[in-house]
């Protein structure tokens, strides 16, 4: 007679919540929502997620250290790539404004913003239906098998005056290693240079964000999963893609008056605008309005500040009103100040972690996601790192509460990187810019917790006995990987 198998509390609740890990990593894509990893900000991000942006990078180019790189990450939970891509695929929209934002005097307002248009271009007859890639593999962008084909725009905007920089062709959607058996080398002939120097990127890419799953808990309802201490890291976003926007430009470029070293700090966000019109008079001889409908700037502004997530938030609500307005609105924003100064999950972990909450108001929480870094402006970390008011030709009477991803473009590249940022002593991560490797949610909690300078919060969060992540960047550029695929 065989022997009876027992399962110890915390190995069932490890399979438990694994089984719903990979359920929640499957309905994610299929049904078009998913709240993995905050990729989901707002409920208006829901119903367009084609213009759905989920991260935002800005970092000292680590091969080249006179550029800096800025990535914006969008169109979320994309399945691992298969031949059914070929019907089904995950293009940009066309006609929209993907935009990444340089604001350089602190005032809220982009001073350089990089500015992609796609155009698809479909060259299959229109009868009999055919996929839009095979039968036979794509081993270049200009292959016969690939029918389906977007070219974008990318131009440079100052002072409200577009210049072109270059017209590029994006690398598609993956179609599986069958029909696209070299991916990188699809993307790397679709890298541009940029005139002046710099180089871009329009392409689907393996999805790079490190989620901390048992830190969802944390932001939503102040514990870390169901059963604290053995909840599996596994993140379902290790598996999937996203589109993203490439951008390595010399520093000079972003940088206030063309001088990084006399003003080192530039603030960084991205957009996404639709394209609309004004019915309230008529249709004929009008221009293109164009509508924002997506901002992303530092990480985890909803989870961070409001601790939501979708089915906590209301259409119209706070986190819609985020995705709507410019950095500059945000100073005007009674709620938005008000949550900064006393964010929700600090409440949530104090109650039911019996820990306890640093005392309001929370200037540290509003320097860190409106004013950056600084000596003497709330941040606790004692010194000047990313505040604009750094600096030297910056008005210190223009400079605005905005929430912005600053970047300092003189702090050196760390040669052993830490993935926890600042918080664990390394300059050169999150919150000084992000980059790809920088783990978010760890930090960001233990800042929320009171961190530096209070209690250490780092047990909030113990080391998971299973921890799926997506594998490191690369260390030259374009950095991210090629896309997760299948068959």
């Amino acid at each position: 007679m065989l022997g009876t198998v027992r399962k110890s509390p915390q190995r069932i609740a490890i399979l438990a919540v694994g089984g719903a890990l990979t359920a929640a990593a499957l309905s994610g894509p299929l049904t078009g929502s998913s709240t993995a990893g905050g990729h989901v900000d707002a409920p208006s991000s829901v119903k367009d997620t084609a213009a759905d942006l989920t991260d935002v990078y800005a970092f000292t180019s680590p091969d080249n250290t006179d550029t800096v790189t800025l990535v914006a990450n969008v169109r979320p939970f994309q399945v691992p790539a298969t031949a059914a891509n070929a019907v089904v695929d995950f293009p940009f929209a066309d006609g929209a404004r993907y935009e990444i934002h340089t604001d350089a005097d602190g005032d809220g307002t982009a001073d350089t913003t990089y500015r992609w248009t796609f155009r698809t271009k479909d060259d299959r007859p229109a009868f009999p239906p055919l996929p839009k890639v095979g039968p036979l593999p794509v081993t270049s962008l200009s292959s016969s098998s690939l029918r389906v084909r977007q070219t974008y725009t990318l131009e440079r905007v100052r002072a409200g005056k577009a210049e072109k920089l270059v017209d590029g062709t994006a690398a598609p959607t993956h179609a599986g290693r069958v029909l696209m058996p070299d991916y990188g080398k699809l993307r790397d002939q679709a890298v541009e240079k940029l005139p002046g120097g710099g180089q871009t990127l329009a392409s689907q890419a393996a999805d790079a964000f490190k989620a901390n799953t048992q830190a969802f808990g944390l932001y939503t309802l102040g514990t870390a999963g169901p059963v604290p201490k053995w909840m599996p890291d596994a993140n379902p976003l290790s598996q999937m893609n996203v589109n993203s926007l490439v951008l390595q430009v010399p520093k000079s470029e972003v940088a206030l008056k063309g001088d990084p070293k006399r003003n080192p700090v530039v603030g960084v966000w991205s957009t996404v605008s639709r394209p609309g019109a004004d019915l309230s008079r008529g249709l004929a001889g009008q221009a293109p309005s164009y509508r924002q409908v997506s901002r992303q700037g530092t990480p985890h502004v909803a989870f961070g500040l409001y601790g939501s997530t979708i089915g906590m938030q209301r259409d119209d609500g706070p986190e819609d009103r985020f995705q709507h307005r410019t950095p500059r609105e945000d100073q005007d924003a009674k709620d938005f100040l008000a949550t900064s100064l006393d964010p929700v999950p600090t409440r949530r972990i104090a109650a039911a972690q019996n820990f306890p909450a640093p005392a309001t108001p929370r200037n540290d929480i509003q320097a860190l996601f409106l004013k950056g870094i600084g000596a003497s402006n709330g941040a606790k970390f004692g010194y000047d790192l990313n505040t604009h008011t750094m600096n030297a030709d910056a008005d210190a009477g223009r400079i605005a509460l905005a929430e912005e991803l600053r970047l300092n473009l003189t702090t050196p590249v760390t040669g052993t990187p830490h993935p926890d940022g600042l918080i664990a002593g390394d300059k050169q991560g999150f919150p000084n810019g992000r980059r790809i490797n920088d783990n978010i949610d760890g930090p960001l909690i233990r800042m929320l917790m009171g961190e530096p300078g209070g209690r250490s919060a780092e047990g909030l969060l113990p080391k998971p006995i299973i921890d799926q992540q997506p594998a490191d960047a690369k260390s030259t550029f374009p950095y991210l990987n090629v896309p997760n695929a299948l068959l």
